[in-house]
């Protein structure tokens, strides 16, 4: 009952610190049976088990009441079993309560506080935290595989671990639990005496820094925990005190921001079972000094402590997010205030722009009314009325002509005078009336040509072909006033073979004028009238050639604008040319001047179908070589189109029907006889051919070269009495 009473006791004192929770400590006795379980000594690891079973027995005879000397664990069977082994008992172990409270007094009595944690205990130093064996008497009794690896790496007995010697130089302290005991078996300690003397301190420093929060002189200091200097127990290792760390409201302020700014950077996590992927800021929370665990008591405060803490937090946090966004939102209402003022400033500049055109407008307006009331309309000119006005929008509000709508405020006042001076104007007279004006205000005459200008090709692509153009002032006044009086005056007036006066308009006004404009007064009133003209003309009878009224048109009108002109005029020619004879010089006058005008295409075309064919039947029925008596104006006739006819033409032509002959003739006169031919003759007939040649121009012609040098193979064969080819036909 005495060692029952002393286990009920034991559990008594064993939940002071832990909460009635029971430490598993490995004891000396474990480390022994697992080096000895790992050696392979099966007969020592029996006879420890035999010798703690004895000391059992002998703890249950000493706590025997004397009502029968009952044992406590073990039979009748397991002490007969020792008996015939002869194991004798070992001496009880020490009361583990009494060292308890001994070093309990020590420690209250010393009033000194130690800082070290257990892990810190555990790794030590040179100087031993408990009592108990060291490393050195650890190696008498030891002899496993550990012990030998040990010794291998260069550990001595007596100094620390590691390569240092900075390493513990006690092993743990471990509790054998006697066999068959079950976990706390009527009240067994299963800590050890250095276990418990640790806590005991750790009690003594919490209900120090308790006494010390209590008395603090502000409510900083009572939150605030001051580090002590540990002070040095005799035997015992000094202890690194613990550095408890704190957040203020700024600390998290900032520690948010820059998770804010770090929310982009991403972590891939793989230490769990599966891959993850995390923010940084996440880990950084993680690792907060105020989020750790640094003891175990008091959970239910600590816990609260925490939400309270997270709370504030997450109070903080949304503030700081507030705080942001109230910033970003009041940078843009800065950069929207600024962008009003500079508005504000932009209209009123505006503002006073369009008051000082106002003022122009005015002054245009009553100067319209001057000068129609004394008559100034029939002398006066547009910059003489209005160029001073003209002059300072021109200078001050070119770049605001479309916004203020001033081109028609100047069409305005142009308009009358312009329908005043229409009335009386002759245009063929006086083609270039007012285009001196126009080119010199027309900056502020605005037309939809300058947009198209502006912009480039692939812009008018995607342009849409559907949408309307409305006309501008300066258009709508040209098409109403000065086309009117022009259509009038071209369809009335003007005639066709006198081309000088609408080309001197049209070259004067072609800058100046709409496109659209310029473009109906070619397709609606020149060209339908010089087609009426072609159409009537008769080659035959008309003795003015048909150049002289349609080559001026050519620098207006571009020669493909006259296409179908230029057609109708070759195929009244090639009419005329089925009645005529190359005698007539005329038709080389007449085609001669369309060589330029005509593509090649379309004269080498003309000239096979029309002249090739008339000049090859002269050559072969009135062109005849004779030494005698030669006629050359046949020949002549031909010769005369070598500017008209291409250089392949011409060439295939004297090939076929001159040269031939030429050299048959000159064959004959080489072979007739040669004991009568005479030399002198004959070349005095070669060198005049040639000056005839030269004469029409074709001295240099390939064809004629290369029969020239056929000639004189001839001649100097006849000359050295060889045998002479003849040509061939």
């Amino acid at each position: 009952m005495g060692r029952r009473k002393q286990y009920m006791d034991e559990d008594v004192d064993s939940s002071d610190d832990e909460g009635g929770r029971i430490n598993f400590d490995v004891t000396d006795q474990d480390l022994e049976d697992e080096a000895m379980g790992f050696s392979g000594f099966q007969q020592a690891r029996n006879q420890k088990r035999q010798k703690r079973f004895a000391d059992d027995m002998g703890d249950s005879d000493d706590d025997d009441d004397g009502t029968g000397g009952r044992m406590g664990i073990g039979s009748s069977s397991r002490s007969s079993t020792l008996a015939d082994t002869n194991t004798s008992f070992l001496p009880a172990k020490k009361d583990p309560t009494k060292d308890r409270l001994k070093a309990q007094e020590n420690t209250n009595s010393s009033n000194k506080k130690r800082s070290a944690s257990p892990t810190s205990r555990q790794r030590g130093s040179s100087t031993p935290s408990s009592p108990g064996p060291g490393f050195a008497d650890f190696t008498k009794h030891t002899t496993g595989i550990g012990m030998k690896l040990l010794q291998q790496m260069g550990w001595t007995a007596g100094k620390g671990l590691g390569a240092g010697g900075e390493g513990m130089v006690n092993p743990v302290e471990t509790k054998q639990r006697p066999k068959n005991m079950g976990i706390g078996f009527r009240g067994f300690q299963e800590r050890t005496d250095q276990s418990r003397m640790d806590d005991m301190e750790e009690s003594s420093d919490s209900d120090q820094d308790d006494q010390d929060k209590t008395t603090a002189a502000t409510p900083r200091q009572a939150w605030k925990r001051q580090e002590k200097a540990p002070t040095p127990s005799a035997g015992k290792q000094q202890r690194k005190p613990k550095k408890v760390m704190y957040q203020t409201a700024t600390d998290i302020l900032t520690e948010t921001q820059q998770q804010q700014q770090q929310q982009q950077q991403k972590v891939i996590d793989m230490t769990g079972p599966s891959v993850r992927e995390i923010d940084l800021a996440d880990i950084r929370r993680t690792d907060s000094p105020t989020l750790m665990e640094t003891t175990t008591r008091l959970p239910e405060l600590r816990h609260n402590m925490r939400l309270i803490v997270d709370l504030s937090r997450g109070d903080l946090e949304n503030l700081s997010r507030e705080k942001q966004t109230t910033a970003l939102r009041l940078g843009g209402m800065k950069e929207e205030l600024e962008a009003i003022e500079q508005r504000y400033k932009a209209d009123q500049e505006r503002l006073e722009k369009f008051q000082q055109a106002k003022a122009i407008g005015l002054q245009l307006q009553q100067t319209a009314k001057d000068a129609l009331a004394n008559g100034m309309y029939e002398n006066a000119n547009i910059t003489t009325l209005f160029g001073e006005a003209f002059e300072q929008l021109k200078t001050n509000y070119m770049d605001q002509v479309v916004q203020m709508g001033l081109d028609s405020m100047v069409v305005a006042v142009w308009a009358p005078i312009m329908k005043y001076k229409c009335v009386h104007w002759d245009v063929l007279a006086e083609p270039t009336w007012g285009v001196d004006d126009i080119k010199r205000w027309r900056p502020l005459l605005r037309s939809n040509d300058d947009n198209m200008k502006k912009n480039s090709s692939s812009n008018r692509r995607h342009t849409k072909q559907n949408q309307p153009l409305v006309a501008t002032p300066y258009e709508t006044m040209m098409n109403t006033i000065w086309l009117s009086k022009v259509r009038s005056a071209i369809n009335n007036t003007w005639d066709v073979r006198e081309p000088d006066a609408v080309v001197q308009l049209m070259e004067a006004w072609k800058d100046t004028l709409p496109r659209f404009i310029y473009e109906n007064i070619i397709y609606q009133l020149i060209l339908p009238k010089l087609a009426r003209a072609v159409n009537d003309w008769d080659p035959r009878n008309d003795k003015q050639l048909i150049h002289v009224w349609i080559h001026p048109w050519l620098p207006v009108l571009q020669a493909w604008r006259l296409a179908d002109i230029f057609t109708t005029i070759r195929h009244k020619l090639s009419v005329i040319l089925r009645q005529w004879h190359p005698s007539d010089e005329s038709a080389l006058e007449v085609i001669g001047r369309w060589k330029d005008v005509w593509t090649a295409q379309q004269m080498d075309s003309f000239s096979q179908k029309n002249v090739l064919p008339k000049l090859t039947q002269v050559l072969r029925q009135e062109f005849v070589v004779n030494p005698h008596d030669q006629q050359l104006e046949p020949l002549a006739w031909c010769l005369a189109w070598q500017g008209i006819l291409s250089d392949k033409m011409f060439g295939s032509m004297l090939e076929k029907e001159v040269f031939p002959q030429w050299l048959r003739v000159l064959y004959k006169w080489l072979t007739i006889d040669p004991d009568k031919v005479n030399f002198d003759e004959v070349k005095e007939w070669y060198m005049w051919w040639k000056q005839v040649f030269a004469s029409f121009g074709v001295a240099d012609h390939p064809v004629l070269l290369k029969c020239t040098r056929k000639a004189l193979d001839m001649m100097s064969a006849a000359s050295s009495g060889e045998f002479i080819e003849p040509p061939v036909v």
